[in-house]
């Protein structure tokens, strides 16, 4: 190269580097400056149809936005009662109309409507589903002529045993239209999810429980499974069973009562690290479920479908494991890749590869990892990643 060539190469790119700060990085941490952009409890991160990168932080209530580089930008919906604001932040979830405007959902006990924003971050306006029963949004995701396919799941009221309750969790998955009505009823099941000493509260969560997991797929219809096959199930938007799509996924394990115990002995463990009274007087009821209501451990904790149509499935991971698997498939099933990942929360997007792990003082950590070509050679990326 000629000098004077040279000298015009470094001179553009420090004129880059100057502008972009994140410039040529492979993969960067998101919200790791103190101050109103920080991130202290992300649960989800999406790209944005503005190409901005928008993280909900439970911490505050708040869904951040971040340009592409990672730089922070400003910040959606905030703690409080009112439309546009965040009641209950644990089990919120969001994501983008068609038109491109913001939406988000909140759990059992939280606000019982689909609140849309404008991308500035003015409330536009809210979608209640038309439902007597107490009950939460687990996710949704919307439809062009304004409705949405919604997962809800209701409260119950407990089973007695002879010295616990066992509390049941219905889900289904369900049609709306633009006014929150019900079009129709997509899938529906009900499952014991927590035991209590108590009929009215103070409840532990129960291990294996089968999986309510979903994605939209092509064509008017869902992929669904419940984690207790290898194979996926795609309904229409009627409810109506269409195919199964068969992959490569493992066959569900059977629980065993080494895994029973392995499950208490953790749960003790965090119940107790966060609150010793609590446990003594509420969680030691735990060690009155020494057999699994389920025979089999799901093999499936989650389904997305990525920007190429390609299905993103994510495994579970037991409590001896430090790592859990993703699988890569062709919507006909075909497995293009799979990794082991000591992480969760993975989400690919046009532009970028999401993840969260955990710190050694358990802080969680969001990565962006900037894709560079195709999604099985970005997917596969991840292992090289030091982070």
């Amino acid at each position: 190269m000629k000098k004077a060539n040279f000298f015009i190469y470094i001179f553009f790119m420090f004129f880059l580097f100057a502008i972009h700060p994140s410039f040529g990085e492979e993969s960067f941490r998101l919200g790791k400056k103190e101050g109103i952009g920080f991130l202290v409890y992300p649960r989800q991160i999406e790209e944005g149809p503005d190409g901005n990168i928008y993280a909900f932080d439970s911490s505050d209530s708040y869904i951040k936005v971040y340009s592409p580089e990672g730089k922070y930008l400003r910040r959606i919906g905030g703690r409080g009662q009112g439309p546009g604001e965040f009641q209950r932040a644990d089990g919120a979830s969001f994501g983008f109309m068609p038109d491109g405007k913001p939406y988000f959902a909140e759990f059992i006990r939280g606000h019982r409507w689909i609140t849309l924003m404008e991308l500035s971050g003015e409330f536009y306006k809210v979608v209640t589903p038309e439902i007597s029963n107490e009950f939460g949004i687990n996710s949704a995701f919307p439809l062009k002529d304004g409705g949405f396919l919604v997962h809800i799941s209701y409260t119950s009221r407990p089973e007695r045993k002879k010295d616990y309750f066992l509390y049941k969790s219905p889900d289904a998955l369900v049609r709306i239209n633009s006014n929150g009505k019900i079009i129709s009823e997509i899938v529906k099941m009900e499952y014991f999810t927590m035991i209590s000493s108590v009929g009215d509260g103070a409840t532990s969560g129960l291990p294996f429980i089968p999986a309510f997991t979903w994605t939209p797929f092509k064509k008017n219809t869902v992929i669904f499974s419940d984690g207790r096959s290898k194979n996926l199930k795609v309904y229409n938007y009627d409810g109506e069973l269409i195919r199964e799509i068969e992959t490569t996924l493992p066959e569900p394990e059977r629980v065993t009562k080494k895994d029973i115990n392995a499950w208490r002995e953790r749960r003790k463990e965090l119940l107790t690290e966060r609150d010793k009274y609590w446990y003594s007087r509420w969680g030691k009821v735990i060690e009155k479920y020494k057999k699994s209501l389920y025979e089999k451990r799901p093999n499936l904790s989650g389904i997305s479908i990525t920007p190429a149509g390609n299905l993103l499935i994510s495994g579970t991971r037991s409590y001896e494991e430090e790592e859990t698997n993703y699988w890569l498939f062709e919507e006909n099933g075909k497995t293009l890749a799979q990794i082991s990942l000591d992480g969760w929360n993975l989400r690919i997007s046009e532009h970028f590869i999401f993840f969260m792990t955990s710190d050694e003082d358990e802080n969680i950590l969001a990565h962006c990892l900037r894709r560079t070509g195709k999604e099985k050679e970005d997917f596969l990326r991840i292992k090289d990643l030091e982070f």
